[in-house]
């Protein structure tokens, strides 16, 4: 991609807005920023990965997209395994593409509880839509494979709600390599779609640039220190000074900056997840997973409580789910084409918080479960094993260490009314949001309705820290729904800004 490059000397830029962080939220504020005829620099702490160079190794990928290898979690009982992308596009380069928008209830009820103004599901809409015509978010054409039709088959025949998913593609040649980075260029993940956009119209793109903290004056961002690297890999500092500052580092990273950076007022406290159960299925016959796309329909019957669905199958994905209780499981390793992975996610009531940690760069997450949420967990589990009995699985193996799995449907309901086993139960999830709520309801919210950190007059968060709640579903849209808002009402915000300051001259 043009525009990203290397450093080899210290750097001091200047620009009309800086974005911190390349995912859904960074790469949309980018795209309405940069159509206003805005100079502007984006930092990126991971690396650009192009299709092209994308590995078909698990390990190779996961060392180059995800954050720590895909291997992080938050505190808790359970701690719940979470995962993040760091590179260039950020998490949209190894989610599946799939594309929801939030229920419409759900919205009202996030604007009723935080007082957000104009949040309704009519003044969202057009956000949604330019999210969605941003990746050409459509349904996949052709045989979606036998991993999907369990799904579809095992909903149905019991009565259930099945839907088919759109996803954000152009030509899906059906790799199954989604989280691995799309060596085809077909998943329209932002490194492909509104980053190369906004290069081309003259965005400064920095990969591999960590930010360090933002500088805070008198109620302004005054600069943003920031290290890169150079070719050989060493530490360069780069120092921005920029009219306005959009963090979207992700929910994590984002409320870690801003309380490193002075902020803390609500910010990180609120954090929410999907936590997220899985299930492995064996079957007599054949699935062969790694050979289609991972799972294309999901059971929609109990959302947005609950959402049962599968994930990405490949020998190696599978071998690392089995690790979790390999003592019990390693034999399935043998019949690994004849089993498929399924999972069941819920909106939880349990909260967790982020907190940065001097130091180190990665900050101390944690995340309780609220008592209802492992009632709500039991429930989704029986539900997805259920489902699996009725496409017609032999055994279902729930992620719970020890367990010997259950090999007829009377047997699925042994947690149906109470609690999964905590010490037990493995738990993750790839859906982060929540940590900075938006509202006018200052006790409970860390910025104002359109996402300006309160206190501070040029700095706006713009990226799933924005989701008031779990949605329940896929976040991607609402994500860069929420990041194209922002950006409109920071351009608005500047331009009343100038105009007070021009005033002010005048007088």
């Amino acid at each position: 991609m043009k525009g990203s490059f290397h450093l080899s000397n210290a750097l001091q830029l200047e620009a009309d807005a800086v974005i911190i962080g390349s995912g859904g939220g960074g790469a949309s504020v980018a795209d309405v920023l940069t159509a206003a005829g805005l100079s502007v620099i984006m930092l990126e702490e991971g690396k650009h990965i192009p299709s092209s160079s994308a590995s078909p190794s698990a390990r190779e990928a996961f060392s180059a997209a995800w954050r720590s290898g895909g291997l992080t979690a938050a505190i808790g009982r359970p701690p719940i395994t979470y995962a993040e992308g760091r590179c260039v596009g950020g998490g949209t380069e190894i989610n599946s593409a799939i594309t929801q928008r939030t229920d419409s209830d759900l919205i009202d009820q996030w604007r009723k509880l935080n007082k957000i103004e104009n949040f309704t599901p009519d003044e969202l809409a057009p956000y949604y839509e330019r999210a969605e015509t941003a990746v050409n978010a459509s349904l996949t054409p052709g045989p979606l494979g036998r991993a999907t039709d369990i799904l579809r088959q095992g909903g149905e025949a019991l009565g259930w709600k099945v839907s088919e998913l759109k996803r954000g593609q152009r030509g899906c040649k059906g790799a199954n390599r989604c989280s691995y980075v799309c060596p085809n260029g077909a998943k329209q993940s932002m490194a492909v779609t509104l980053l190369p956009k906004a290069v081309d119209c003259g965005m400064r793109l920095l990969a591999q640039t960590r930010v360090d903290k933002i500088r805070i004056e008198k109620r302004r961002v005054t600069e943003v220190l920031a290290q890169s690297r150079d070719a050989g890999g060493q530490a360069v500092p780069v120092r921005v000074k920029a009219g306005m500052v959009f963090v979207c580092a992700g929910a994590i990273h984002t409320p870690a900056l801003l309380r490193y950076s002075g902020p803390r007022k609500r910010i990180g406290d609120t954090l929410r997840l999907h936590p997220t159960i899985k299930a492995t299925a064996l079957f007599n016959e054949p699935v062969d997973a790694h050979q289609s796309r991972l799972p294309l329909a999901a059971i929609t019957e109990f959302m947005p409580e609950q959402r049962i669905g599968g994930s990405i199958f490949t020998p190696a994905v599978f071998g690392l789910s089995l690790a979790e209780d390999w003592t019990n499981r390693g034999d399935l390793m043998r019949d690994w084409r004849f089993c498929g992975s399924y999972y069941g996610m819920i909106r939880p009531r349990g909260v967790g918080s982020v907190r940065p940690l001097p130091g180190f760069n990665e900050p101390l997450v944690s995340f309780k479960l609220a008592p209802e949420d492992w009632i709500a967990l039991s429930q989704v589990l029986t539900r997805l094993s259920r489902a699996m009995f009725a496409a017609g699985a032999r055994k279902v193996f729930p992620s719970i260490s020890g367990h010997e799995g259950w090999t007829s449907p009377d047997q699925v309901y042994e947690f149906w009314n109470k609690p999964l086993p905590k010490g037990a139960t493995n738990l993750m999830t790839v859906h982060l949001f929540s940590s900075c709520p938006p509202g006018e309801h200052q006790d409970s919210c860390a910025v104002d309705s359109y996402g300006r950190v309160r206190s501070v007059e040029n700095l706006f968060v713009a990226d799933g820290s924005l989701i008031p709640e779990a949605p329940g579903v896929n976040p991607q849209m609402t994500i860069m729904a929420l990041a194209f808002r922002v950006a409109e009402a920071a351009l608005c915000h500047s331009a009343q800004e100038r105009a007070r300051s021009a005033a002010r001259d005048i007088n």
